[in-house]
């Protein structure tokens, strides 16, 4: 591929363009213009390809660099409002206090429980009379809502 940043700049690059795009996309699907399963996998391999753009710490720290030429906070460039600011990340890994790490180890306790008892709940059947000894509660299985997904690994 000699030039992909050709391709990239043949996408939309307003947001009334991109919907227009996506709702012909779909239209052009439906219409049996590609097999659904196909484009699906294409989508999937774009999504990559975009995620490995973007996470490029070289790419991000370019992009920064530019911005930063901006004096405003916020400005106007390429058809985006974009909005620079600080993200900040405490990290309390070395804060030597036992409180916190007992409030995470009871936490990590409180997820396992009720995982656990969700799996207990996932066990009761439509119909089957389940009491809880400590509540005296009637309980009742839970909902289950199911969807066909799809695993999409890029060869």
């Amino acid at each position: 591929m000699k030039n992909p940043l050709s391709l990239i700049t043949k996408f939309p690059s307003t947001k009334r363009e991109r919907e227009f795009f996506i709702h012909q996309v779909i239209e052009e699907i439906m219409n049996g213009n590609c097999y659904p399963l196909q484009m699906e996998v294409r989508l999937k391999n774009l999504e990559e390809i975009i995620k490995g753009i973007r996470t490029s710490t070289t790419l991000k720290n370019a992009v920064i660099a530019e911005a930063d030429y901006y004096r405003e906070k916020t400005f106007v460039q390429y058809g985006a409002r974009i909005t620079k600011s600080t993200r900040r990340e405490w990290i309390y890994d070395n804060c030597n206090d036992s409180i916190l790490a007992d409030f995470r180890i009871q936490l990590i306790d409180l997820q396992a429980a009720i995982k656990d008892r969700e799996s207990f709940l996932q066990t009761l059947k439509p119909g089957m009379i389940a009491v809880d000894e400590a509540t005296g509660e009637q309980l009742v299985p839970p909902a289950v809502n199911e969807k066909t997904i799809l695993q999409i690994s890029i060869l």
